[in-house]
């Protein structure tokens, strides 16, 4: 094995292409959305809500919605932003992490951000976005960064840790002080995520101790279907 711990990051996951097939999900979605007749700059709500948006009185009799809203973006702007910042620490997460564990936590962290939306916000608005999916990634690397040091190569570390705290700040202030910007979601997929994070081990622990690693796997799928279901018996 290559003594090089980017090298060792690049060997144990060649390939993101998790993060290539959800970027390429949203983009498609969006297009899908304006060859339907949707706004490209500005949906208004009703539009949203027409191709999936997460309102309460509707996702109560249709949970699919939890997970449509995380492919919807309020405009190319959200889309662009969002994608961006997905591209940028997606890779990092997926090669640390493992494909499948990626997408087990980039799922997680957005149900959860979907849920809290309804529990904070979603009696009057619809939300849409891969936000809380996205900040679910950033709560997981930070997480790796303080409950795990030396897991990251370093030459990542310094760089990475601030650009996530920038991240981390800008979507909160945003969500503090522009109308419209769902913090709900925000927050419940940056918790998923740091939690996630301290239950599931990175891709060399699935190396080093594949039995240990698969079992931690499972108890994040359980973690979260249980706290779906709770979330559920509240909200019906």
């Amino acid at each position: 094995m290559n003594d090089d711990p980017l090298a060792r990051l690049h060997q144990l996951t060649p390939r993101t292409w998790v993060t290539y097939l959800i970027v390429a999900v949203n983009v498609v979605v969006w297009l899908a959305a304006v060859a339907g007749g949707a706004s490209a700059l500005n949906p208004n709500g009703s539009e949203l809500l027409a191709l999936g948006g997460n309102r309460l009185a509707e996702t109560r009799h249709e949970p699919w919605r939890l997970m449509s809203a995380t492919v919807l973006h309020a405009g190319v702007l959200h889309l662009v932003l969002n994608m961006w910042a997905l591209w940028d620490t997606g890779r990092v997460a997926e090669r640390f992490y493992g494909n499948l564990q990626f997408l087990v936590l980039y799922l997680g962290s957005g149900l959860a951000g979907s849920i809290a939306s309804l529990f904070f916000t979603g009696r009057s608005a619809v939300s849409v976005g891969a936000s809380g999916a996205i900040l679910g990634v950033v709560g997981a690397l930070l997480a790796v960064i303080w409950l795990r040091p030396g897991s990251l190569p370093a030459p990542l570390l310094r760089p990475l840790q601030s650009s996530l705290l920038v991240y981390i700040g800008v979507s909160l202030l945003l969500g503090f002080t522009v109308g419209g910007v769902d913090n709900a979601a925000h927050l419940g997929g940056l918790i998923a995520g740091i939690v996630l994070a301290a239950i599931l081990d990175g891709r060399p622990g699935w190396e080093d101790a594949p039995v240990k690693a698969a079992l931690r796997l499972g108890a994040a799928l359980a973690l979260a279907a249980a706290c779906a279901l709770g979330a559920w018996r509240v909200l019906a």
